[in-house]
């Protein structure tokens, strides 16, 4: 069965690749939600697990560089120029310290190794994950320059709210077989994209005997991170839908995403889903009285307001008149987030994170290179892994995105920049819980891509969402 999955993938790849249609791209989204899914067999590869995604990526690099017209030189282009080049710079940071510092520092740093079962401190030592994690920060950062130059085309970003919602389906699609797994048979059909090295928690419970949902992602954190990813892009992107079916499928599967999101129990999801509803909260305030947002809007914006104001209403006077109501709620959210810090997880990624950060701080802020020590907060695994300097050009680079105004003259363009610019920060605070490496993966890679390129268009008119791009037209084609 997983050889068979594997082929299927591989023909779709290799099809994309030399496809004049955008296989690739609706791949890439596709593949999103398999994240145990390795697509060369773990023996060939000597224990080290080529993510589908990754490969779809690599294939989408490919084709961009070398089988588009001047695709090279519209990579180093967009590279070195702002904000391009600030990520460049930190790229060129994390490569030199990877490089250098775990062979000048072996032996006097402790860190928390990320290849052992059990992550006990160690001594720091050059490894093969200084090498594969270098590869994949590699494969972030030229993606977020591929999609930059992808999206810089009209007729593809529409792309971005459909590929999205597609990726959405599968995620849902994904969940659900995960849960119906504990009643219906679909383990052997399941098990074929869960062929990765990882070390796999797709069985584990919660004290009442809960199952944690986990989709084909390695464990419910993960799972709960993609959701969470997914359910505030489509959210803050619901204002460059005009089309009134359109909206409503895409309301419907909010809807499902965080359902789907509360069943994954992972506390960073809830963490995050709380930051989603203090921004969904802001949202409403600042488009209800138009402040400091595009001339567009949702339709029944100031409707959506008072609903909001009328659910927690009820929701108050549910809780007065019936206060046992929400009793077995609060048990669980006391269990997964408030006595979090009780648990044996928790006191082990805490004691991985205090650890990274004296590594840090030991190698005279230089940093011990990506892949040497893990930790349970980016940003800390981000300090440890770059030093000070990878650190600063990192979050210069973020701030770049996220500060700069967007093309005035196409109001979509400005709703699904400031769209991708509000939903980034619930996965953020998210990935300050649980993020174990430096690198800010492929997903972060499609959303800093696409805001370069919405920033950087000016008056470039785009299709409605739902339109469908002529054939031929796209500047990318080979």
């Amino acid at each position: 069965m997983s050889a068979l999955a594997i082929a299927c993938f591989w023909s779709l790849a290799l099809w994309g690749l030399f496809s004049r249609r955008q296989v690739l791209v609706w791949l890439f989204f596709a593949m999103l939600p398999f994240g145990a899914f390795a697509v060369v067999p773990v023996q060939a590869t000597g224990g080290l697990s080529l993510l589908a995604v990754h490969v779809t990526a690599a294939f989408f690099l490919l084709r961009q560089i070398l089988l588009r017209r001047h695709g090279l030189a519209d990579l180093l282009t967009t590279a070195l120029r702002l904000p391009g080049v600030i990520l460049t710079a930190f790229w060129t940071v994390a490569l030199l310290v990877t490089l250098f510092m775990p062979r000048l520092l072996a032996g006097q740093v402790a860190i928390v190794p990320m290849a052992t079962a059990y992550q006990e401190v160690a001594l720091l030592r050059p490894t093969l994950q200084n090498v594969s994690q270098l590869a994949y920060l590699t494969l972030s950062t030229l993606l977020v320059f591929a999609f930059a130059n992808f999206f810089r085309s009209p007729q593809h970003q529409p792309l971005i709210l459909r590929g999205l919602m597609f990726s959405a389906i599968v995620t849902i699609i994904t969940g659900v077989l995960s849960y119906l797994e504990g009643f219906l048979p679909l383990g052997p059909f399941l098990d074929a994209f869960k062929n990765a090295s990882y070390a796999l928690l797709d069985n584990a419970a919660i004290s009442d005997g809960s199952r944690r949902l986990t989709g084909l992602m390695p464990e419910a954190s993960s799972y709960g991170g993609l959701t969470l990813g997914l359910l505030a892009c489509l959210f803050f992107l619901r204002g460059s839908v005009e089309d009134r079916a359109q909206a409503v499928r895409l309301n419907s599967i909010i809807i499902v995403l965080a359902i789907l999101l509360v069943m994954s129990t992972s506390s960073a999801g809830y963490v995050g889903l709380g930051v989603l509803g203090l921004l969904m909260g802001l949202d409403w305030f600042t488009r209800a009285f138009r402040i400091n947002r595009p001339r567009f809007s949702y339709s029944g914006v100031r409707q959506d307001f008072f609903l909001a104001l009328a659910i927690i209403g009820f929701a108050a006077a549910a809780v007065m008149i019936t206060p046992g109501v929400f009793e077995p709620v609060m048990q669980r959210l006391d269990e997964i987030i408030f006595s979090k810090v009780e648990t044996s997880s928790y006191i082990e990624r805490s004691a991985w994170t205090a650890t990274s950060l004296q590594a840090g701080l030991d190698s005279y802020l230089v940093g011990v290179g990506l892949g040497s020590t893990r930790a349970s907060n980016f940003a800390v695994a981000l300090f440890a892994s770059t030093g000070l300097l990878g650190f600063i050009f990192y979050f210069c680079f973020v701030a770049r995105l996220l500060l700069t105004p967007a093309a005035k003259g196409e109001p979509r363009l400005q709703g699904l920049a400031s769209g991708l610019k509000w939903s980034f920060f619930p996965s953020f605070v998210a990935s300050l819980l649980i993020g174990t490496t430096p690198d800010f993966g492929v997903f972060e890679a499609l959303r800093f891509g696409a805001l370069m390129a919405l920033l950087q268009a000016r008056g470039a008119a785009m299709p409605p969402a739902g339109a469908r791009m002529v054939k031929g037209a796209s500047p990318d084609a080979p």
